[in-house]
């Protein structure tokens, strides 16, 4: 079996950061000169984090209970959720600060950006994702099986394409929103050691070719989840990364 385990959680030490120091004095003046185009895609993007940066961290706490038997990946399992916290706090002043949506706490102010998400990505969030967790915690599915759907598809895909996105976005903006590029920038870095710690945890197991196929074709699926807010072209790169990634733990594709 492939170790390793405490390199990741030397990792995640060394890589900390401290949400409320990115200064965001910049980008508030900037909100109101966006362009529509601009403000519906930065907003849906924001909103789209917020969702699925809240419920990974209330969810993730079932990954860590169910590595119960391997001390150091359930450590891991633990940074990584004290990140993804980090992340829904990092959105949550963006929305509050920059983009001004209305709400006593972040549960409210996700309620107001709905309408600018589908329902896929909802669903993927807020139904897939607990669904896994409770399975995890209930005995009833297997650890792997949630790493495969959390770190190699909801990470590794969705929120990558959508960080990768913004990013892009933000390049391209008429106005400077350095806070929020800086910012963007720190989770990114984060989700990258996230994805290769759940790479790991695949590579460890003994899956079958239908359990990797899976994880490949709802890979490929999923970043579709963002619908018009990120471009095929995007998408389709994240897809390739999706495949490499993939590969890089043994499944083969033909």
């Amino acid at each position: 079996m492939i170790t390793g385990y405490g390199h990741f959680a030397q990792l995640a030490e060394s890589l900390q950061w401290d949400e409320t120091t990115i200064d965001l004095s910049t980008d508030i003046e900037s909100w109101t000169e966006l362009e529509d185009t601009e403000y519906d895609q930065i907003l849906g993007l924001i909103a789209g984090f917020c969702i699925g940066e809240t419920s990974v961290a209330t969810h993730l706490t079932s990954f860590r209970a169910a590595a119960s038997t391997d001390d150091m990946m359930a450590e891991v399992f633990a940074a990584q959720a004290r990140d993804e916290a980090r992340h829904a706090r990092f959105f949550d002043r963006v929305v509050r600060e920059v983009c001004g949506v209305p709400g006593e706490n972040l549960t409210e102010r996700v309620d107001a950006l709905r309408d600018r998400i589908s329902t896929e990505l909802v669903e993927l969030f807020e139904e897939r994702l607990p669904a896994i967790a409770r399975g995890l915690a209930d005995s009833d599915e297997e650890l792997t099986t949630a790493v495969g759907l959390y770190h190699m598809i909801l990470e590794g895909v969705v929120l990558t394409a959508g960080q990768h996105a913004l990013l892009d976005a933000l390049e391209k903006l008429s106005v400077p929103m350095p806070g929020m590029r800086k910012g963007m920038e720190l989770v990114l870095r984060d989700e990258r050691w996230h994805i290769g710690f759940g790479s790991r945890v695949i590579q460890s197991a003994d899956l079958v070719d239908n359990d990797l196929e899976k994880i490949l074709n709802e890979g490929s699926k999923a970043a579709w989840a963002w619908g018009d807010l990120i471009s095929s072209k995007d998408i389709e790169k994240v897809d390739q990364l999706h495949k490499r990634r993939l590969k890089s733990v043994g499944i083969k594709f033909w």
